[in-house]
C-alpha cells in the first residue's frame, strides 16, 4: 500500500484529489452550486500545474537529483510531457463548453499567475528570498478551490464563512512551510530555494508552530458555530500537522511526513457522509 501511494504522490495525483476535497469544503461553506464539469477540470488543472513544476525542477537536476520525484520525472519525462499537453487539450475543451465567462476570467488570471511563479522558480528562484515560494504555492491553492464558489456566492457570505477560509488558508501554508524543514538540505544541494534554506530551520519551525496554534484556536471557534463538521476537519488537519512538525525524525524515514500531509487534504471528503 505505502508503494501504491508513493506512485500516486509522483505522479500528482493525491495532490489533484486533495484540490477536489479543499473545493467541497469551499462549496459546503458558501453554498455555491457548480457544474459537474467543475469537478473535472479542478483536478485536471491541479495536476497539470504541479506536474509541470516538478518537470520543471527535474529538468533543472536532470540525474543527479537527490529527491525521489524528480529524479522520477526525469527518467519518465517524455511521457509526462506527452499526457501534459494531452490533459492540457482536455481542460481547454471541459473550460470553453462548460463554465461561464466569470469563471473562466478567473481561471485566466489564475493560470497568469501561475505561469508567472514557474518562470520565476525556474529561472529567477532567488527571488523567493525575499517572498517566500510557500506563500505564493498556498495563495494559489486557495485561489484554485476557492476562487469560484467565492465569486460566486460572495454577497452572500457572512463572517464565519470568511472565518473558515483563513483558517484552512493557515493550515495550507503549514504544508509547504513543513515540507521546506524536511527537505532543507536536499534543497541546498540542488539549489532551491525555500522557506527553510532562507530563514533556516529553527525560524521555519516557529512559523508553522504559529500557524498551527493560530489554525488549532480558530477551528475551534469554527466548531462551536453552524459549521461545527468544517470545525473538527480543520482541528484534526492542523493537530496532524503538528504531529508532522513535532516527530521529525520518525516522520523523515521514507517521506512519512508527506503521506500524512498530503493525507489531510482528503478530509474535507467527510463533508460528503450524511450524518
Amino acid at each position: 500500500m505505502s508503494r501504491i501511494y508513493k506512485i500516486l504522490q509522483f505522479l500528482s495525483i493525491d495532490v489533484a484529489l486533495g484540490s477536489v476535497a479543499s473545493s467541497i469544503l469551499a462549496v459546503k461553506v458558501s453554498g455555491a452550486r457548480l457544474p459537474v464539469a467543475y469537478w473535472f477540470i479542478l483536478p485536471l488543472c491541479v495536476w497539470i500545474i504541479y506536474t509541470a513544476d516538478h518537470l520543471l525542477d527535474a529538468l533543472k537536476t536532470k540525474e543527479n537529483s537527490t529527491m525521489e520525484r524528480h529524479f522520477f520525472h526525469y527518467i519518465h519525462r517524455k511521457t509526462f510531457m506527452f499526457f501534459l499537453v494531452l490533459t492540457c487539450l482536455l481542460s481547454i475543451l471541459l473550460i470553453i463548453n462548460y463554465l461561464g465567462r466569470t469563471a473562466i476570467f478567473f481561471g485566466v488570471i489564475i493560470v497568469s499567475f501561475i505561469i508567472i511563479y514557474l518562470f520565476l522558480n525556474r529561472f529567477r528562484s532567488q527571488l523567493f528570498t525575499f517572498f517566500p515560494k510557500e506563500i505564493v504555492i498556498a495563495l494559489g491553492y486557495m485561489a484554485g478551490t476557492w476562487g469560484i464558489p467565492l465569486l460566486l456566492r460572495y454577497s452572500f457570505l457572512n463572517r464565519t464563512d470568511l472565518f473558515i477560509f483563513v483558517t484552512h488558508f493557515l493550515v495550507i501554508l503549514s504544508i509547504p512551510l513543513l515540507y521546506s524543514i524536511y527537505e532543507v538540505d536536499a534543497d541546498k544541494t540542488a539549489g532551491f530555494v525555500s522557506f527553510a534554506t532562507t530563514f533556516g530551520v529553527k525560524t521555519a519551525e516557529i512559523a508553522v508552530s504559529t500557524l498551527l496554534v493560530i489554525s488549532s484556536i480558530f477551528s475551534i471557534v469554527v466548531l462551536f458555530t453552524v459549521h461545527y463538521m468544517s470545525g473538527f476537519i480543520l482541528m484534526a488537519m492542523s493537530g496532524s500537522l503538528f504531529v508532522v512538525l513535532l516527530f521529525q525524525n520518525k516522520l523523515g524515514v521514507k517521506d512519512y511526513y508527506r503521506t500524512i500531509s498530503d493525507s489531510i487534504t482528503f478530509l474535507p471528503f467527510l463533508l460528503l457522509v450524511k450524518l
